[in-house]
């Protein structure tokens, strides 16, 4: 924000922090054990090969990448990945941002550019070097015209591109590494070719990443396999979470002066279970087991996981880790049923259902919705053959000018839903079996769920 809009800034003493400028450790973190960022990590190996060729006379600097932007979640390891690029190339780092040119001297606009140029200064006095900007998408693109104090963030943008243009022009072998939440909120500017003109997608980690960043920082010989019931039940987390779920578990191990051993973790991540009624864990694990039990059998994923751990406000959840196909109406119709099995197995097993299938703008049913409405206003796999799409128009307000659309869209989910029930059904001892042995585990994997389900019915085909 624009130093005028602080009450009183002048009167208060300030400190002046720097960016830090981190020099190359001795004892290198190689980018190769870094897991949970396959796009990311595949481009720092070969910007490092790049380097090391430069460095080696064999590649001019005009031909290694300027830099790139990370976005994605928070906590999913974006400034991890600066942090061991540089070790990896031996290069020093500079941690920045903009809060931190903020807070130099007074934080008025001149103020604000010393800092932006110190940074750029600093990075290049050091080449090879690397800067990492945190939280770039603080900086709001001068695209967006409801923006207050514009005049002020456009100076602030020019100040960055300055500083990228400088080093590119003139080959001050710095490279800029950008971190953000929301990669829209950038000015384009920044982003154009010769600039930080390459976007990289950091997302969730998978169960098998979470398996590589608990090896990370477990100090243990704990294998894989064991720590794989972990995994899934970390499902949802990102690094930072596996950070302090390590803690935790440490912690645990301190008190009976022993190395860490899976209980440990797995107390870890049931801090919250205790607290849930048996009966709700049952459901829940009922609920569970249908999603699973109905991607197994649909052939949906060879690698589905379940967990009954406790995060905020899911009770439980499933991993299917979906084989890359394309979206046809009958893949549709599988992914749909497979989103509302969890509600076939609470009417069939119980005779009921509970309102934990909906709720929420990520619940069951908003999801299996959201798709049905999707495959027939947007992706053209109506079932009349008819095709619209409209960018401008979101797909819920297009079903208001087109009613009969809503009726299609009521059938695919009844149709998907009646799917979901005639495998349930006919595999009800199986799915019994999962949620029974969820219930003892708190987490299963891929084999031990169609291990559960026996010799399974024939699975009902997609409607």
């Amino acid at each position: 924000m624009p130093a005028q809009a602080r009450k009183n800034s002048a009167e208060r003493p300030r400190r002046t922090r720097r960016a830090r400028l981190l020099p190359a450790p001795r004892k290198l973190t190689r980018l190769e054990t870094l897991f949970g960022m396959p796009k990311a990590k595949e481009w720092g190996l070969s910007l490092a090969q790049d380097v090391a060729d430069h460095k080696a006379g064999k590649l001019p600097w005009k031909r290694v990448d300027h830099g790139c932007v990370l976005t994605g979640p928070p906590g999913t390891g974006k400034t991890t990945f600066a942090r061991m690029l540089a070790e990896h190339c031996e290069m020093p780092l500079l941690e920045t941002s903009y809060p931190a040119w903020q807070r130099n001297r007074e934080g008025h606009l001149g103020d604000v550019h010393t800092a932006i140029h110190k940074v750029f200064t600093s990075a290049a006095a050091s080449a090879p070097s690397i800067i990492f900007i945190d939280e770039i998408d603080g900086i709001p693109s001068r695209e967006i015209r409801d923006n207050q104090h514009r005049g002020w963030w456009d100076q602030i943008v020019n100040a960055l591109i300055e500083g990228i243009d400088d080093i590119r022009k003139n080959e001050r072998r710095v490279i800029v590494i950008g971190a953000c939440n929301n990669a829209g909120r950038i000015d384009p500017a920044l982003m154009r070719s010769g600039r930080l003109d390459r976007l990289i997608h950091v997302d969730l980690p998978s169960v098998q990443d979470l398996l590589g960043i608990l090896a990370f920082h477990l100090d243990s010989d704990l294998p894989a396999e064991a720590l794989y019931p972990v995994a899934v039940g970390a499902n949802g987390m990102v690094g930072a979470d596996i950070e302090r779920l390590v803690r935790c578990a440490e912690r645990f191990a301190r008190r009976d002066n022993r190395s860490v051993e899976v209980r440990d973790l797995m107390a870890a991540l049931e801090d919250e279970v205790a607290k849930i009624p048996k009966d709700y864990l049952r459901r829940a694990a009922i609920h569970e087991a249908g999603h699973a039990a109905v991607a197994v059998l649909l052939a949906m994923s060879d690698n589905v996981a379940t967990s009954l751990i406790r995060r905020g406000r899911a009770a439980a959840s499933t991993f299917i880790d979906q084989r890359a196909q394309a979206m046809t109406r009958k893949v549709v119709e599988q992914q749909i049923a497979m989103m509302l099995a969890g509600r076939a197995a609470e009417d069939v097993v119980l005779g009921d259902v509970a309102a934990g299938a909906g709720g929420s703008d990520d619940s069951d049913l908003a999801m299996a919705s959201d798709l049905a409405i999707r495959a027939v206003v947007q992706w053209g796999l109506s079932s009349s053959g008819d095709i619209l799409y409209s960018r401008q128009i979101a797909p819920e307000r297009l079903l208001s000018y087109r009613p009969e659309r809503i009726d299609e869209v009521q059938s695919m989910l009844n149709a998907a839903y009646g799917v979901a029930l005639d495998i349930v059904r006919s595999n009800r001892a199986g799915v019994l079996a999962v949620a029974d042995a969820l219930l003892a585990k708190r987490a299963l994997m891929h084999e031990d769920i169609v291990a559960l389900l026996g010799r399974p019915g024939q699975a009902a085909s997609a409607p």
